[in-house]
């Protein structure tokens, strides 16, 4: 009688053995911004290996103000965006206006293939008497004038952030474009930036293009370090 309950229950036992564990994606997010320019975000598409995992339309998003372009304070100011458990992305593609170029700006962004790890590193630190874990898990999509763009990784108690990709976008026109141009289309609202800023910016110019680089590395390692305590 116990061989043949063994052998009822052995197609059970095997069966919870070979059931494949699904892989948790890992929670991540993406936030949009600048460092000196206000924009209208219109398309945020992040792919790995080819398919889209994440899209989203941002909208307005930047702008510091004009006491920002008079101490040159150009630290990167991101908020709009989103979050997801997709797998994590390899590439990112960006569409936004400049309100202070007056153009429509397109860019594709390889991202690091070890992303995946980085984000996954979780790091402790002391918050009074109590220890806790966190992780870099936003990626920051940084636009300033003339077109330079930056792709980080970032959190607010894991410094400093990690650069993964920067670039220039390129002007662009859309088919809406030609019928009506972005100047046309955008006009009330680049009026009622150069008139709000048009001054700050004639009399404290910024930087355009890859001026911004050396600029932008230079805040980065400004940051505190606080990633010493990783967890293994």
């Amino acid at each position: 009688m116990r061989w043949i309950l063994l052998l009822l229950l052995l197609p059970l036992t095997t069966a919870c053995q070979t059931v494949p564990t699904e892989p948790k994606n890992l929670e991540w997010r993406h936030m949009v911004g600048s460092n000196s320019d206000e924009l209208w975000v219109t398309e945020v598409l992040f792919y790995r290996q080819g398919k889209l995992v994440d899209a989203s339309t941002n909208g307005s998003a930047g702008f510091f103000g004009a006491e920002g372009l008079k101490e040159k304070d150009y630290r990167w100011s991101i908020s709009k965006g989103s979050h997801t458990t997709r797998p994590i992305p390899d590439q990112v593609e960006l569409e936004w206006i400049s309100f202070h170029d007056k153009k429509r700006y397109r860019i594709s962004l390889a991202l690091p293939a070890e992303l995946e790890s980085i984000i996954a590193q979780p790091y402790r630190f002391k918050v009074r008497d109590e220890w806790r874990e966190e992780r870099r898990r936003n990626i920051g999509l940084g636009m300033a004038t003339g077109g330079y763009v930056e792709a980080f990784l970032t959190n607010a108690k894991v410094k400093p952030d990690i650069l993964l990709a920067r670039g220039i976008a390129k002007e662009i026109q859309t088919s809406q474009d030609k019928e009506n141009s972005v100047t046309k289309v955008y006009k009330v609202w680049f009026d009622d930036f150069d008139k709000a800023y048009g001054d700050a910016y004639q009399q404290y110019p910024t930087p355009s293009g890859m001026a911004w680089a050396p600029i932008m590395d230079a805040y980065r390692a400004a940051q505190p370090k606080t990633d010493t305590n990783p967890v293994q």
